[in-house]
């Protein structure tokens, strides 16, 4: 027995003691129940009366005290009030958004129930209303509305009559729900709700997929006739039934488990065509593929293993696995969809493998021949992502920009800017993989979001390709080898593949993409190519910008611990919360900003040339300018987040954030003006410091000299210093290596470095030991001059 100074109302008030003293008010405890009206677990519910803001927390039972979180139930959550529905199975349900609206419908005898919260319903059991007539009532927002879509897939595939109160139709404000709509109607009966104005039912036997594809009427399409037989799609799965030679049937064939083909897909020139399949696997998870048609055509293996790998039990029968590739190409469906070989953005939508976000005039899904999805996924909530892992990030300049680069991929293609990546850099254990943490979180599971350096070009195509308009993480830089570091830099930051040709011998369209990249290694670019040989040009440093993890405060990445003892005790804090909560912040942000989009392109372009005044010195050039565009978008993404809600920053902590990092690479960077220009004047200085006194033979020397592997000549000038004559083919090989001959030699002039000859670049003089008079790059004592 619970002692009664222990009853989950005090347990509540504890719990919320904190949020209390801040002026929030306890607005409910719910209780969730098993079919025996026992309770499972509770959640306390808050509310600022000033702001509006909702503190939302479950808190369980465990042995005879409470504690924050819920119980393990391996087959999904259970419904609110799931008592009465066990209680009432004959009776129709409304399903709501919310515990609060369930109570108040209860108020006046209508059966109702909710699975929590708006991402609450992929999580939840909904076994109980399987077969039972079903009405969903939405929020009046784009939350609701994927609430209402998640719960009817979910309803469909147990067999229910699901209808959708129009929301529209009921005159609300935006984000009123049934609370508020029985508030302006405060004498309505449940006669009255159960007849308020809905979209039209849904198929009790169909089964459609989380973004809403319109599915296949399979309340009078069970059967397709098919050679000498017939398919027959049921609860049970797909069967095949035959005749014999007398037309008497055979005993059916059972082929797999239940697998709808649920629209007829192909791409916007009428090509690449292919079905959307849709199924659910034993733990009751729902599936959706966008199957070309081409990989039928063979023996299908392809196909199968793809389906079983994601759950669809299969016939072991290898008699039946012709039928299987039968079914899918007869089988009658009139639904269209338009498919496309790559996410992100699609003209107003926005595409990821189970949502697509927006409206378009026909729905949109993602086809992949080779089946291979991103590693996007999703647990816990946005408001709880918020509270445990972006609060981390508080004050802390690094974890904050690496956060804001993870919001920063997907508003790049709204003002075209072009792709492009960080480079985070520093010893072991100083950060680096926090931050990467951290950034992976907001789409998806670390563990599997981030990827390895270690892969071929081809390997890099298909992951840039797979996260195009989003983040692609890449850790351990010095895994990858040095002599394709730069050109991996290139490929990542120029947005397109290698072009190959199809089996025909004709062209193949090159994968494209747009995207944000975060790195990390111990070494930058430069140092790894260096240690191959191979010199690191400007172009590559830029499209991969190099910033020092460590930010000056002697605990590597951190500045702010917040209540932690120490930098390791933190790092392990984030480790452990963005292990427990990625991914639906992803998607809230996705929201957002495709439904602002027309406002959002002026706004970001206005805060670009905002922020690039601020940090940008007047004689900047293009190079710098490039770099400061992309830490500019991200301080942008940042604050944008933060205005949304999703961070709880406050105004100016990412823009902050951003400047500094900026600075921090700016410095490092060393070069005001065009940095190839910068490093080729220090690779002819540097060849000039190492071989002045040894390669070089004095043409005023009254003995002879032995000069080996002789680069020039050398003369004293009347006025003081030296001169060196530096001869071609040592200039173009050796001084220029890696740089075109005619820009070398026009910077040079520029710079004062070369004397010319009339109008030539070089000079001709006559030098010990050469019968001929013979051309030289004629270098002047300007080169010692100090840089600016």
């Amino acid at each position: 027995m619970i002692p009664m100074h222990n009853t989950p109302e005090h347990a509540a008030q504890r719990f919320a003691a904190s949020m209390l003293c801040n002026g929030y008010q306890l607005e409910a405890l719910h209780s969730y129940t098993d079919v025996n009206g026992q309770p499972c677990y509770w959640r306390i519910r808050a509310k600022h009366p000033n702001t509006g803001d909702k503190w939302i927390r479950p808190m369980k039972l465990n042995g005879r005290s409470f504690t924050l979180g819920e119980p393990n139930f391996p087959k999904g959550k259970p419904l609110y009030r799931l008592h009465d529905l066990a209680a009432r199975p004959d009776e129709p349900v409304i399903v709501v958004e919310g515990e609060m609206c369930a109570d108040r419908l209860a108020q006046i005898s209508v059966l109702a129930t909710t699975s929590g919260g708006a991402g609450s319903a992929e999580k939840a059991d909904w076994q109980v209303l399987a077969k039972r007539s079903v009405t969903i009532w939405p929020d009046h927002d784009e939350a609701g509305k994927q609430y209402a879509d998640t719960v009817k897939t979910a309803l469909l595939a147990l067999g229910c009559t699901v209808r959708v109160i129009d929301i529209t139709a009921l005159r609300l404000a935006p984000k009123a729900d049934a609370v508020d709509w029985l508030n302006a109607n405060p004498q309505a009966t449940a006669a009255q709700v159960l007849a308020l104005a809905c979209t039209e039912p849904s198929c009790s036997k169909s089964l459609v997929d989380k973004t809403d594809v319109p599915s296949a009427d399979l309340a009078h399409t069970t059967k397709c006739a098919y050679s000498n037989g017939r398919f027959e799609l049921s609860e049970h799965g797909v069967l095949f039934i035959g005749t014999d030679k007398d037309g008497r049937e055979k005993a059916p064939l059972w082929l797999c488990s239940p697998l709808y083909v649920v629209a007829k897909t192909r791409d916007a020139k009428s090509g690449e065509w292919g079905r959307l399949l849709a199924w659910q696997d034993d733990d009751g998870v729902r599936h959706q593929w966008a199957m070309p048609l081409e990989m039928l055509e063979g023996d299908g293996l392809d196909v199968r293993r793809e389906l079983a790998r994601r759950g669809l039990q299969l016939s072991p029968n290898k008699a039946v696995r012709d039928l299987i590739a039968a079914y899918l190409k007869v089988w009658s469906v009139e639904t269209r969809a338009r498919c496309v070989d790559r996410l992100g953005w699609h003209e107003n939508v926005y595409l990821t493998p189970s949502y697509t976000i927006g409206e378009a005039e026909e729905h949109v899904v993602f086809q992949n021949t080779h089946a291979i999805e991103p590693a996007l996924a999703a647990l816990g909530t946005a408001e709880e992502w918020r509270e445990g892992v972006a609060s981390l990030a508080l004050g802390n300049n690094r974890l904050v920009f690496a956060l804001s680069v993870a919001f920063a991929g997907t508003l790049a293609h709204l003002v075209d800017e072009d792709s492009g990546g960080f480079h985070l850099r520093g010893l072991s254990s100083s950060g680096k993989s926090t931050a990467l943490k951290m950034a992976a979180s907001v789409w998806g599971k670390p563990s599997t979001y981030v990827r390895l350096w270690r892969a071929t070009a081809n390997g890099l195509e298909g992951l840039a390709a797979l996260h195009n308009d989003n983040l692609l993480i890449l850790d351990e830089l010095s895994q990858i080898d040095p002599k394709e570091a730069g050109q991996a830099a290139y490929l990542l930051a120029n947005g397109q593949g290698k072009a190959r040709a199809a089996r025909n011998g004709t062209a193949r369209a090159a994968q494209r993409w747009r995207l944000m990249f975060l790195s990390a290694g111990e070494e930058s670019l430069s140092a790894l190519m260096a240690r191959a040989g191979k010199k690191t040009n400007a172009g590559q440093e830029i499209r991969l910008a190099d910033l020092e993890i460590d930010a000056g405060a002697g605990m590597g990445a951190f500045e702010q611990l917040h209540h932690y003892d120490t930098p390791g005790a933190l790092a392990l804090a984030i480790k452990e919360a963005t292990a427990k909560l990625y991914g639906e912040v992803g998607l809230a942000w996705l929201k957002r900003i495709v439904s602002d989009q027309l406002s959002l392109t002026r706004f970001i372009r206005d805060g670009i040339q905002q922020f690039m005044s601020e940090v940008l010195p007047a004689q900047a050039v293009g190079q710098i300018e490039r770099v400061a565009r992309r830490f500019a978008l991200v301080a942008i993404a940042g604050e944008l987040a933060s205005h949304y809600g999703l961070t709880g920053w406050p105004e100016h902590e990412a823009g902050r954030a951003a400047k500094t990092c900026f600075m921090t690479w700016f410095a490092a960077f060393g070069a005001i003006g065009n940095r190839e220009e910068s490093t080729l004047l220090a690779q002819i200085r540097a060849f000039f410091e190492a071989h002045g006194g040894s390669r070089f033979e004095d043409v005023n020397a009254l003995s002879e000299q032995r000069i080996f592997q002789r680069a020039g000549f050398c003369r004293a000038r009347a006025k003081g210093g030296r001169e060196f004559l530096v001869l071609p083919e040592v200039f173009k090989r050796e001084l220029c290596a890696g740089y075109d001959l005619k820009i070398a030699e026009r910077i040079l002039l520029a710079r004062g470095w070369l004397a010319p000859g009339g109008d030539r670049t070089t000079q001709k003089l006559r030098l010990p030991g050469i019968e001929t008079p013979t051309r030289v790059y004629v270098f002047t004592s300007n080169m010692w001059e100090a840089e600016e």
